[in-house]
This record gives C-alpha cells, structure tokens and sequence, in this order.
C-alpha cells in the first residue's frame, strides 16, 4: 500500500529585510556671516536613511564633533561668533550611520575703524607725513575730502600708514579717513585726520644796508617784515659771513621784529632774522654791520 502525505502544511514562510547601505547626503547652506546676531539655515539632501543627529565642530571634525538633537533635514545656526563646521548623522535600517558632506558657516569678526595719527600742519605745495592706523579690524580704504563731507576712495591706498607720496603736496586743508571692512560685516569708519595747510610765511621788507659806525656808536635798529596766518615769532642771528644759516642765536633779548646790534667792538658781522610759525620757518639775510 502506498501511502501519501500532504507536506504543504508544514512549510513556513518568513519575512527577509535588506535595508540599503546609508548615504550621508549633502548639505546646502554653507555662507558667510558677520559675528553676533546671524541666523543661516542648513538643508540636508541626497541622504538614504533617516537623520540620527546633527553635529557642530570648531575644528572641522578634527575631534569629535558636538551632539546637536535635531533628527529632520534642516537646521539654523543662529549667533555663531566663531567659524563652524556642521555636518548630519544619517542611518538606513540596520546599518551602520553615514555623515553628510560638511557645511561651513564662516563667520567675520565685526569690523573695527582704528585710530588715526594726529592732525598735521603744513605749508602749501608741500606733502604731510604718513597718516598711520592702528587697532583696526578688516581690509583699509583710505578716503580723502577737500569740506570733511564729501569723501572719495584714494586709488591703490588700501594699507597703513598712508604714506605722504600718496597724499602728494596739498595746496588747501584736506581731511582724511579710512574705511575699514570685515569680510561681509558692515563698515566701519575711522576717525577724521585734518592736514591743515597754511600760506607760506613771507618777508616782505627787511634791512640790508650796511651800516658802519665806531665802537660804542649807534646803529640803527634793524628790521623785517613778515606775514603769515597764525603766530609769528622771530629770532634774530649773528653770523661771520654773508649767509643767512649756521649763525649765532642772539637768543631771547633777540626775539622781535626789530633788533639793534651792539656796537662794544671792531669788527664786521653779519644779522639775519628767522621767521618761524608752527609748520615751517622763512628765514633772509639781513643787514651788515662793520665796526
């Protein structure tokens, strides 16, 4: 007899899963920011898995990032002060996690304008002396003005100090300042340096007759006349030859427009006078006197 079992009863069926390998994906976003108050938003695509964590670093990664509990495809990073890195943690089913590609938001410190050197004083058609910045933060535009109101770029002046070829000689009072910018943050504007250019000092009349008397006799006093904006003041030389320089300062008693020589003892001398304002001095040969 030959006997027949039914053996379908005894097959089982069972479930088999194969998750796909995860993909980290990239992420979209990465920009420039000024420090303090920012806000950039960072958007994960082309990832195969769900998002585990994000993740920041100050280091890109070159140490273990920092945990971030956000699981969707989007973050903002509000208020950086410091140059991040970030990145997602993506994991498909049973495999192992995946990181993104790394986002970076670069952040510019604030800019800073600096201090300028101090106003100069100049005589017409000649340059100042380098205008110096210190303490600024970000790239320098020099800006130069005729009325302290209007102000246009100088070409090529983009460094400190700016130097007085960059200036060149000035025939009226000009004004100048920089403009300094961080990265992508707001300018900042230094301080206005004021190049205060004045008429040269002139002598217009002075002595030069010679005068000769015996000793103890009276010359006549000596004089010049000079203009000039601001402040004269004058100082009156003795000297062995006919040159108005490398003399003898007559020192205080010899400080006025007009000065009368001494006549105690033979000899011939020569007298120039020193014109002198703050910016610059005019000096002429005067007058000679034999005794």
């Amino acid at each position: 007899e030959i006997s027949t079992r039914d053996w379908s009863s005894d097959v089982r069926s069972s479930d088999l899963v194969v998750n796909p390998t995860s993909v980290g994906g990239t992420i979209a976003g990465s920009t420039t920011v000024c420090s303090g108050t920012n806000s950039t938003n960072l958007t994960l695509s082309g990832n195969t898995g769900s998002v585990t964590r994000w993740e920041y670093s100050l280091d890109n990664f070159a140490t273990a990032g920092v945990n971030i509990a956000n699981t969707t495809t989007s973050l903002t990073a509000s208020n950086l002060t410091a140059t991040t890195y970030y990145r997602a943690v993506v994991t498909s089913g049973v495999c192992s996690s995946a990181n993104s590609a790394v986002a970076t938001v670069t952040v510019s410190p604030t800019s800073v304008a600096g201090t300028v050197s101090a106003n100069q004083g100049i005589c017409t058609g000649t340059s100042p002396a380098n205008i110096t910045l210190t303490g600024a933060t970000g790239t320098i535009q020099w800006q130069s003005s005729s009325d302290n109101v209007n102000f246009t770029n100088i070409s090529s002046a983009t460094a400190s100090p700016l130097t007085s070829a960059q200036m060149g000689s000035l025939s009226a009072t000009t004004y100048y300042r920089a403009v300094v910018t961080s990265g992508v943050c707001s300018s900042a504007t230094s301080a206005v340096a004021t190049v205060t250019v004045s008429p040269v000092t002139t002598i217009s009349a002075q002595s030069t007759a010679a005068q000769t008397v015996c000793v103890n006799g009276s010359f006549s006093a000596l004089s010049v006349t000079a203009s000039g904006t601001g402040t004269l003041t004058y100082q009156w030389y003795s000297n062995t030859t006919a040159s108005n320089s490398n003399g003898t300062s007559l020192g205080a008693s010899a400080q006025s427009a007009t000065y009368t020589p001494s006549s105690a003892s033979a000899g011939t001398t020569y007298y120039y006078c020193i014109v002198t304002r703050s910016e610059e001095h005019t000096s002429e040969l005067q007058s000679r006197v034999d005794i």
